[in-house]
């Protein structure tokens, strides 16, 4: 795990920010959160190699964050379910 936590904790919650506008839209809400779905598993495992054990607190603290988003739901659900797997 990192121990600088200066800028990068916002430097991280940028990049998550700019995938979550990917917000699946009205017209073609299928494909786009299939799109959305893997996102998300591609943020939780950023969040899992760059804080170790303490992702799921971190995608937590996210989520709280920006509590009417989606996307930052699906991230911690993610994260916690990767960390309930046998040899993590």
């Amino acid at each position: 795990m990192h121990e600088d936590e200066g800028s990068t904790p916002d430097k991280l919650q940028a990049m998550l920010d700019v995938i979550a506008r990917s917000e699946p839209s009205s017209e073609s809400g299928q494909a786009d959160f299939g799109r959305l779905r893997d996102d998300a598993a591609k943020a939780a495992g950023v969040l899992i190699e760059f804080y170790g054990d303490a992702a799921l607190d971190r995608a937590k603290l996210i989520e709280r964050r920006s509590p009417q988003s989606h996307f930052a739901r699906m991230v911690a659900a993610e994260v916690g379910r990767r960390g309930k797997r046998p040899g993590s």
